[in-house]
């Protein structure tokens, strides 16, 4: 069997503890969207558009079974290219690294519609850039018995925008993590900072290499790594939480970085394909 089919099998109470979560989760998510759909009208018309999109993200320990960290993503220029904090799987993936078929890490994904699916981690940037892309594979694990089955679904992928100005009106989105209540919040964008922004001295290290976008929708560990959106439902950032002090300042990505990366991904697979 291929590393693609093959993975240490999660002991059944383990699945179902992690369903369980789930469904905790959406429950939580529902009342929020309720209660958001009340105060923020429209806001939440573009948040349920953009819901089949956004993912939790899993990074397991497949020898134990435990949850090593998590965050969130969404699916980015095709149905199975799912974009992601880089700091999610930090502790599983190298930087700036292509993974070739034979040595990919994997990690579980929940989709929207309820169910673990297994993903590879296939290309990453580094702790400054802070992204990183997962390919979702056609397998999930079935609740009952914790194997591997089939499961071909696609999702729909989110549209960037490189159009983004300060008093933009945004959403933070992101799925819930049990105990983070906050996975859909609503502000503005309040800066667009370039990485000459960030310069703390003279030392290189001390540079961060990508535009980010200062917001005040709250981002937290629940939504990091999740889209950024406008009122049209596009991603101008990818949330990150951790960059800098979170609880004062909120951050993500800004699209235009996420755009050169995923070219990055591109070229490399191309330079790759002709050596």
């Amino acid at each position: 069997m291929s590393a693609r089919e093959t993975q240490l099998k999660l002991e059944v109470k383990k699945v179902q503890q992690l369903y369980s979560k789930m469904q905790a989760d959406q429950q939580a998510l529902q009342k929020q969207l309720k209660e958001f759909k009340t105060q923020a009208g429209s806001f939440s018309d573009v948040v349920e558009q953009v819901l089949p999109s956004v993912v939790s993200v899993y990074v397991m320990d497949w020898e134990t079974g435990e949850e090593i960290s998590s965050g969130s993503g969404f699916f980015v220029s095709s149905p199975d290219i799912i974009v992601t904090n880089y700091h999610v799987v930090e502790d599983i993936a190298d930087e700036d690294y292509l993974y070739e078929e034979d040595e990919v890490e994997q990690v579980l994904v929940e989709t929207h519609d309820g169910k673990l699916r297994m993903a590879e981690v296939i290309f990453t940037g580094n702790a400054e850039e802070d992204l990183a892309l997962l390919l979702i594979t056609g397998f999930m694990l079935d609740p009952e018995t914790g194997e591997q089955v089939e499961s071909p679904e696609e999702y729909p992928f989110l549209e960037l925008s490189l159009d983004v100005k300060v008093g933009d009106r945004v959403i933070a989105v992101g799925n819930p993590l049990g105990q983070f209540a906050s996975t859909v919040s609503q502000g503005i964008i309040s800066a667009i900072r370039e990485p000459e922004e960030y310069e703390e001295g003279d030392d290189e290290e001390d540079v961060a290499e990508v535009k980010v976008l200062q917001t005040d929708a709250a981002i937290n560990p629940g939504n990091s790594g999740g889209p950024l959106i406008n009122m049209a439902g596009q991603v101008v950032g990818v949330n990150t939480w951790g960059l800098e002090d979170a609880d004062s300042i909120n951050l993500a990505i800004a699209s235009e970085a996420l755009d050169d990366f995923l070219a990055g991904f591109e070229e490399t697979i191309e330079d790759n394909s002709q050596n």
